[in-house]
């Protein structure tokens, strides 16, 4: 997901909205990285999540747009903007020495991977940070697994 989103939005991945002392962003709708998830400073919260297959994140735009990632098993997620098809790639979690990543490689020739850390949970949302310090502020959505193709699922093989 290359298409930046600007804050409003994700998750979008997931809404990103900044407060307080950061600064509100907006998603780049060029760059899906800019949908997934961390803070620099935890607020007090839940943890968050330990998995984060088959999980959905929103964020809206400062122009109001919604984009919504579904991270599907197997490592692959969709974006959509505003309910339509936006963009696809990998994606991959991690806790390691740099800490937790929730890293997007748009499928796009050229996508470059960008990473968030994802910060602590409050109620349905989430802050992430990515690694040039953007935060953005993630909403938990109901997740909707990928639609089979009528090619996968025509019994008959026709």
């Amino acid at each position: 997901m290359m298409k930046r989103l600007a804050t409003g939005v994700l998750l979008a991945p997931l809404a990103l909205a900044a407060c307080g002392a950061e600064e509100s962003i907006e998603p780049d709708p060029a760059n899906s990285e800019d949908i997934a998830a961390a803070a620099t400073t935890s607020p007090p919260g839940d943890p968050a999540p330990e998995a984060f297959a088959a999980t959905a994140w929103r964020v809206v735009a400062e122009d109001g747009a919604r984009y919504t990632t579904y991270l599907d098993a197997g490592g692959s997620y969709r974006d959509l903007r505003n309910g339509d098809p936006w963009q696809v790639g990998s994606w991959s979690y991690s806790d390691g020495e740099t800490g937790k990543r929730l890293c997007l490689t748009p499928a796009a020739e050229g996508g470059v991977e960008r990473c968030w850390e994802p910060g602590r949970m409050s109620g349905e949302t989430m802050r992430a940070t990515s690694g040039r310090g953007l935060t953005i502020k993630l909403e938990r959505v109901e997740y909707q697994p990928p639609v089979e193709s009528e090619a996968e699922t025509d019994d008959d093989g026709a």
